[in-house]
Order: structure tokens, then sequence, then C-alpha cells
């Protein structure tokens, strides 16, 4: 019998590096360690893409022109909307000015390291599959915990330890019951949502809040199946979303899975039309009826959150009516004010809200105009419009850099090998270099070798 020799293949440098800055984004805002962390995050932001272009200083990096627009269009509208804020937030006096000054070094520093490696295609694939491989191990892990919890009558045995959640932590002295509870294998506590004799265990994804965590989720679910389209990793995500017992978060899963539906195809036919129309339409029952969590039965037993959003959204819109111009960023402090883009619209004005939302939504005229991306971007958009606070956070302005290319290389047909192990291998390989060519935004066909083409590259 023939023995099978083992190969081991090193990690490319790209893909640690696309590791470390996945990673690194969870010491930012909205991920629950970014009010404590930031400044560490910041600096190894910078350090990590500076190592990157250092160590490929003398190779030749590829790009194209549609990542090359979306980079910069990304770029130009964040200039713009901190020209524009700055100066109101001055003359009205009214900002916290030493708190609008840090958010601006930290989208500013953090877009322009992560600008410099992403603008890199190889980069950019490698780094957005890293992403959905982490968000959807964390999802897996909820669902495991969930599971776990169920068989053994309660979640206390698996109890780990706790993260420090600034706002959340300190509000009650009870580890195992508070935000940053962290149990078996690796799932983060949010807290628990209470409906009559039903309480459900709710899980962030070491985000901030579960809806934050819902909105990433079902971005990387979108991404997954236009490009990689690994079952395990859409399962971990689908089943994470679930996890965080979002009234949102269940409906934006299911129109996700309508707009996956509709733009999976090289082509888009009628029956994927029905069918995307179908599953939007399901939103707005799922939203208001779903057992426990839906907006009926959450008027009942959690009117309070409901009423908080109403209320501070109210405000912006009478703010925005009085001053259109906005009263400049951090000058409102009342309760929940800035709890979504809307109720921040008396800060930002008309123009600030414009900005953010053609960030947030993928939305790139020209060469970068891609609805595969506006697409996966929507989950996003719809969550910061009205549910979470992430407008502006740099985690979100990472993520408008993704690249979704709008044609995807059919995969070589491989032998026959044992059942449910060529999946998981696939999501998670996150270093070893691709055999396949990659297919052009521009071409089906596969791309050549390039040579004596300048436009093509980076350096």
């Amino acid at each position: 019998m023939q023995m099978r020799r083992l190969s081991f293949k090193f990690p490319s440098v790209t893909g640690l590096v696309s590791l470390g800055l996945v990673l690194n984004l969870f010491l930012m805002r909205p991920a629950a360690l970014g009010e404590s962390y930031t400044s560490m995050g910041i600096a190894l932001s910078v350090l990590l893409t500076g190592l990157h272009v250092l160590h490929n200083m003398n190779r030749t990096r590829y790009s194209n022109a549609v990542i090359r627009w979306d980079v910069a269009t990304l770029l130009g509208l964040l200039g713009f909307y901190w020209l524009y804020i700055c100066p109101i937030s001055i003359v009205f006096e009214m900002s916290q000015l030493d708190w609008m000054f840090k958010e601006f070094i930290a989208t500013m520093v953090v877009a322009l390291a992560y600008g410099a490696f992403l603008i890199d295609e190889e980069a950019n694939r490698r780094f957005f599959r890293t992403l959905c491989t982490v968000i959807a191990v964390l999802g897996l892990s909820s669902v495991v915990t969930v599971a776990l919890s169920s068989l053994l009558g309660g979640k206390e045995s698996l109890f780990l330890f706790t993260v420090d959640v600034k706002g959340y932590t300190e509000v009650t002295l009870h580890q195992q019951t508070t935000t940053g509870a962290v149990y078996f294998p690796f799932s983060m506590l949010y807290g628990n949502f209470v409906s009559g004799s039903v309480k459900l265990d709710r899980y962030c994804g070491f985000f901030r809040e579960a809806g934050i965590y819902q909105a990433v989720a079902c971005f990387c679910l979108a991404y997954e199946a236009f490009t990689r389209r690994s079952k395990m990793v859409m399962f971990g995500l689908a089943g994470g979303t679930i996890c965080a017992f979002s009234s949102l978060g269940i409906t934006l899963l299911v129109m996700t899975i309508g707009t996956i539906a509709l733009f999976s195809g090289a082509r888009v036919r009628t029956w994927r039309v029905v069918l995307t129309a179908v599953m939007i339409g399901l939103a707005y029952p799922v939203s208001m009826y779903t057992p426990y969590i839906g907006l009926e039965d959450k008027a009942v037993t959690h009117g309070s959150s409901l009423s908080d959003r109403t209320d501070s959204m109210k405000r912006g819109l009478d703010d925005v009516r009085r001053n259109p111009f906005g009263n400049g960023l951090y000058s409102s402090l009342a309760t929940n004010d800035g709890i979504c883009l809307i109720a921040e619209l008396g800060m930002i004005g008309l123009f600030g809200f414009g900005c953010q939302v053609l960030l947030l939504s993928g939305l790139r005229l020209g060469p970068g105009m891609n609805w595969k991306k506006v697409a996966a971007c929507t989950p996003l958009l719809i969550t910061a419009l009205i549910s979470q606070p992430i407008a502006g956070a740099p985690m979100m302005y990472v993520i408008g850099m993704v690249f979704v290319p709008r044609m995807i290389p059919r995969k070589v047909r491989e032998p026959r090998k044992i059942a449910g192990f060529r999946g998981f291998r696939e999501s998670v390989n996150l270093f070893a270099p691709s055999a396949a060519a990659h297919q052009s935004v521009e071409s089906p066909m596969p791309s050549p070798p390039v040579v004596n083409t300048p436009d093509a590259l980076i350096t």
C-alpha cells in the first residue's frame, strides 16, 4: 500500500496580512472592543499595511480600473463629508470638537491604510474571504452554544470569561449575564430576550450589539454567495444571524436570500425575479409576525426598544427641518440621539446624510457601478438608517472597499473525495494561493499574463 506524501505550504505574506487586518477590525468601532482599543487598531492597520507594501516593493501588484475607481470614490466621498462636517461643527459651536477630531483621525487613517492594501485585486479577494470565514466561525460558535445550552438545560456550565465592553459591562455586576460574557466554544453574549415564559440568549459575534453582527453577517452571506459559495461558511453566517434573535436581522436575512437568487446567475431570468419579489414581499410579515422577536410581539414585551428609536428619529427629522445644514457632529447629547443615521440628521445635515448613504450603499457611479455590490451592502445601509449607529464607523468604510467580480469562473471538476470535507477545506484555506485563473470584470475569459500594460499595474 502506497503511503500518501504530506506537504505543507507556508502561508503567503498577503494571506497573513489579510488575517491580521481582519482581526484588527475587531479593535475598532462598531466591534465590542472599539471604544477602548481604537488607537491600537489604527496603529496596527498602518503597521500591517506598511509591512505588506515593503514586502511587495519590487513585485508587480495587479489591480483593475474598477477597484481603483471604487477606492478613489470612497476616499473622495469621505473627504467631502469631512470638509463639510468640520466647518459646520465649528461655526455653530454646538459640537464636542475633541470627539469629532478623534473620529476624523480614526476614519481617515484607517481608510487610507486599508485602501492601500485593498486596491490590490488579490489582496482584496483574500481579505474579504477571510472576513467571511471569521464572521461565519463566530456564527457557528453561536449555533453550537445555543444547541449545547438546550441540551444541558442552561448555558452556565459553558461560561469561559468576560470581555469588558465599554458602556455595557458596568451595567451589571453579574459576569455571566452581562454583554461581553463569552461561552464555549467562543460565543459572546449580548443579553437575554425574555418574552413571557420564553427566554432567548442573544449572541453578537464580538460586536457591540447583536443588530450590528446580523448586518455584517448578511453582507458576508451575499459576498460569499457571489464568489466562493462555501456551504459551510454560508451556513455559519445564516445561523449566526438567526442566533442574534433580532427582528430586523431575520428580515434582512430573507431579503438577502432574495437578492442572492436574483444576482447569482450570469443572466437575470424571470424565475429569479419572481423568487426575489416573493422573498422581499415576505420581509414585512416576517418582521411583524415572527414569534417572540417580531415587531408585533416586541411592541408588547420590549416597547421601549422601538420607541427609543422612533423618538430619536423624530427629533432628528425635526432638527434638520429647522437647520438643513446640521448643527455639527456630536452636537446633541440627549439620550439615544445618533442611535441611527436618520436620528443623526440634525447633526450632520442633508449633505452629510447623503454622503453617508452613498458610502454605505456601495453605489459607485462610473466604472465601479456593480449591482451585486449594492445588493451585498444593502443590509448595512438599512441597519444604519433605522437601527444601529454604524454610520461613520471605520469598519464600515473598510467594507465599502469590497470588490465583487461580475463574472465568476467555473470550478474545474476535481476527483471525488470524502463527502463533507471538501467545502470545509476550501472555506478555511485562507492563505494558499489560488491555482485557478481569475476572470476579469470586463471579459468572461480568463485573463492572459499581462505584459507591458501599465494600466493594470499598481507598481
